[in-house]
């Protein structure tokens, strides 16, 4: 969605797009989704090398926050640390539950591949 947001498609519209994408992965095996994911990386490095800067400004509006002029730079950002957002939400619902939570750092994700590797 994002990415269809700073190559130019209206919010309302890429969030449609985006609907329909969630829709179609959930019948996916996870094979097909890490597929998925990774031409998705290669579609944002292509979008990424064909600016000239990355500080150029930017409107996003959407019909639930209304109108923001911001910076491409600014909605990479959000997009590089919105999975932080929805691990807390997990964890945080998983503690509600009972259950123990977990570290969720990103540090600690590098530690651990590091011993993987």
């Amino acid at each position: 969605m994002w990415l269809n947001c700073i190559s130019g498609e209206k919010f309302d519209e890429a969030s449609a797009s985006a609907v329909q994408l969630r829709e179609q992965i959930e019948t996916k095996r996870i094979e097909e989704v890490e597929t998925m994911f990774f031409d998705l990386s290669d579609r944002y490095k292509a979008f990424l090398d064909r600016q000239e800067d990355i500080e150029t400004a930017f409107v996003l509006d959407t019909s639930f926050a209304g109108r923001l002029e911001t910076r491409l730079s600014d909605v990479v950002q959000h997009v590089v640390n919105h999975g932080t957002y929805h691990r807390g939400n997990i964890i945080a619902m998983l503690r509600q539950l009972g259950h123990p939570g977990v570290m969720t750092d990103y540090v600690l994700y590098l530690y651990e591949r590091d011993t993987k590797e």
